[in-house]
């Protein structure tokens, strides 16, 4: 019986190893992959630099250079979708009250822009200030 768990805690630490490995390997070349499209992209193409930080916030990887690509895009295209994106990247690093403040200067442009989502910027900074 004993020598049983022994096992299943091997194997259990082996595939969690494993698995983990894989998923590294698998973000890495997803990385590389944005990397590659942010090298491509046009010089005034905001929404790719947008794009391959967002997922790098979603994925909670690479962040540094997920900042610059953020600021690379609201330098291009100061719209409230850039700047939301930058308070989401903020949120996420715990910088709360930055990102509160990028949050409201979202909000604040992107009431006159169309097709911006104001109430879901809003419900992002009402979660930060609980």
């Amino acid at each position: 019986m004993k020598n049983l768990r022994n096992i299943i805690a091997v194997l259990f630490v082996s595939l969690v190893t494993f698995g983990t490995t894989f998923a590294t390997n698998d973000d890495n070349e997803e990385i590389s992959r944005l990397r590659q499209t942010v090298e491509n992209a046009s010089s005034s193409d905001w929404q790719v630099y947008a794009n391959a930080a967002e997922r790098c916030v979603e994925l909670k990887t690479n962040l540094s250079e997920a900042y610059i690509w953020i600021e690379t895009a609201i330098q291009i295209e100061p719209n409230a979708s850039n700047l939301e994106l930058k308070a989401d990247y903020l949120a996420a690093n715990s910088a709360n009250e930055m990102a509160i403040e990028a949050y409201r200067t979202a909000i604040l442009k992107g009431i006159s822009e169309d097709g911006y989502d104001v109430q879901e910027a809003q419900r992002k900074m009402l979660s930060l200030l609980r």
